[in-house]
């Protein structure tokens, strides 16, 4: 690092020819300027610049030098220049990773509204439900509804994702409404097997207290989606996210149940590989996400 930095000194004193031009330009004293043209030539072996006490001239060899480094510096400083730039103007690729259910349902329509506020940008959205290594496959933020596990990772806190127990009032009307948690195990329930505990329910009472079921179905599956379709056709009860069902209880295709009694909660974040060098694309993305709700 300290010879791409004698060999910055060396560039400014062959433009200038003159070793206090070149360092006040630099900021630095006339000294230093003179002692890192002096290592240059030292490291390479060769006389650089002929000194004289009425001026400076370069030699064939630092002819030579000058006109390579200068070159590889200012591309050095263009790329530079150009990454700021991309860091202001949110230009490039956004690779983003979340989960299935809550991509389709929640987090995909709010992108578009991004996208138009950065008319340059593209997003890569990526939805799996397993966990996606973030750094080894590239992407700038992972949206995860999980505990974190990577520690070497930086987590930004969304929200909660509160859980509901619904069904569809076709299935009410013909196997009759649960009043407590354990009236569960009496009934068709849809199971959710990405959990660690998919057949064990739990819930709060509102005075804290916890009640835990266990709940049996004939419908299992690993992803919410294909639970909500199944709660729509009046096939069972599900403890799902709110997100999922959201607008079915609001248009009234689904009942919410256990009113007394709360589901649990999970956290909802944003991970990212670096805080320190974390994008613009991805700081403006978290940033839309959190005043968004």
């Amino acid at each position: 690092m300290n010879e791409l930095v004698d060999l910055r000194v060396f560039v400014e004193v062959a433009k200038r020819l003159s070793f206090t031009d070149a360092a006040t330009n630099l900021g630095i004293n006339k000294s230093a300027a003179s002692k890192a043209v002096s290592r240059t030539e030292e490291r390479l072996g060769v006389k650089l610049i002929q000194r004289s006490t009425r001026k400076l001239s370069l030699t064939e060899e630092g002819q030579k030098l000058f006109e390579k480094a200068n070159g590889a510096l200012s591309s050095i400083a263009e790329a530079e220049q150009e990454i700021t730039h991309n860091q202001q103007q949110l230009k490039g690729k956004l690779r983003i990773a979340a989960p299935m259910s809550y991509g389709l349902t929640s987090l995909v329509k709010k992108i578009p509204e991004f996208m138009n506020k950065h008319p340059k940008l593209t997003v890569e959205l990526h939805l799996e439900d397993k966990i996606s290594e973030i750094i080894g496959e590239g992407f700038d933020i992972a949206i995860r509804i999980a505990e974190l596990k990577d520690s070497g990772l930086v987590a930004r806190k969304l929200g909660d994702i509160q859980h509901v127990t619904v069904a569809a009032s076709t299935y009410l009307k013909q196997y009759g409404m649960p009043n407590h948690p354990a009236d569960l195990s009496a009934h068709k329930c849809l199971i959710y097997t990405y959990r660690s505990t998919p057949k064990q329910w739990v819930y709060f009472d509102t005075q804290g207290e916890e009640h835990s079921v266990s709940v049996t179905g004939s419908f299992e599956s690993n992803n919410s989606l294909a639970i909500r379709e199944c709660l729509l056709k009046g096939s069972g009860i599900a403890l799902i996210p709110a997100f999922i069902v959201q607008e079915d209880i609001q248009a009234g295709r689904l009942d919410v149940i256990l009113q007394d009694y709360s589901g649990f909660t999970r956290n909802l974040y944003a991970v990212i590989p670096d805080r320190k060098h974390i994008n613009s694309k991805a700081r403006a993305f978290i940033d839309f996400l959190k005043e968004k709700g």
